[in-house]
This record gives C-alpha cells, structure tokens and sequence, in this order.
C-alpha cells in the first residue's frame, strides 16, 4: 500500500470512528430516560453494555483479517468504550429518575462525567453512588471496566500485532 493510500485509509478509519461517536452520542441524547418511558433507555443502554461482548467478538476478527489491523483495532476500541460509556449513562441516568440512587447526578452530562470518572478511575467523589442498587451497577462497571482495559485492549492490540 501506498504512502497516499495508507493516509487515505487513515481518514476514512477517523471519520468512521467519528461517526460512530457521533451517532452513539446523538442516540443518547434522544433516548428517553425519564418520564413514562424511561425503561426504555435503560434497556438500551444495558444492550449497549452486553452487545459489547458480541462486538468485541467480531472486531477481534476484523483486525487479524485485516490489511491495517491497527487502524481496525483502534476503530474497535474507540466503539467499544463509547458503547460502554454511554450505556452505563444511560442506565444510571435513567435510574436516578427519582434523584435517590446518586448523589449530584442530575443531567445526563453529569451521568457522562460519573460514568467516565469511573472508567478511569479518578473518582472525584463530586457526584457518587448513594443507593443500593447504584452501588451495586457502579461495582459491576469497575469490573467490566478492569476486564475490558486489561483484556480487550490487550487482545485488539496483539491482533494488531502492535505487541508480541
């Protein structure tokens, strides 16, 4: 491949990864996660969290198969984390409806924040889990978080051949 043809295939890989943000960031802004139909976008976002496993599966094979298997490979995290942190939003968004499971969650951007300062484990401790049941959902993110850092990234960048 060309040095113009590689730099092509890299504009291409950014602006799909782009649109899949983008996407992923407009459909959480117009899931409905209060009101009547707020389990609905709790629904998808935990469809967002398992349909993770399945993509994380797929993508693995698009990269060993790939001719620019690192470009594949960060295209697939870049998706995978955006399902992951828009799904846990979603559904501790949608959870707080009654404002009781956490504490200074009260916009979605807020959830967003919460849901990001988990995954990297900064934890500023300005918005926190208060119930139960978000202790519980906050405790299973740590673990997926940990799974899906060490494990995911590691197998996407071996099948990418960046490591040995």
């Amino acid at each position: 491949m060309s040095p113009t043809e590689t730099r092509a295939a890299a504009r291409r890989s950014l602006v799909r990864s782009a649109v899949l943000v983008l996407g992923l960031t407009v459909g959480y802004a117009l899931l409905p996660l209060r009101g009547q139909l707020w389990w609905v976008g709790a629904a998808v976002g935990v469809a967002a969290i398992v349909g993770v496993v399945p993509i994380t599966v797929r993508r693995f094979h698009a990269v060993r198969r790939s001719a620019q298997p690192i470009q594949v490979a960060v295209e697939a995290i870049v998706l995978l984390v955006s399902m992951l942190v828009l799904g846990f939003a979603a559904v501790y968004y949608a959870m707080d409806a009654d404002q009781g499971q956490f504490s200074g969650l009260s916009t979605r951007v807020d959830s967003v924040y919460f849901t990001v300062t988990t995954l990297s484990t900064v934890g500023y401790g300005d918005i926190h889990a208060a119930g139960t049941a978000a202790r519980v959902l906050v405790t299973l993110q740590i673990l997926v978080n940990l799974a899906f850092l060490g494990i995911v990234v590691r197998v996407m960048a071996r099948a990418a051949g960046a490591i040995k």
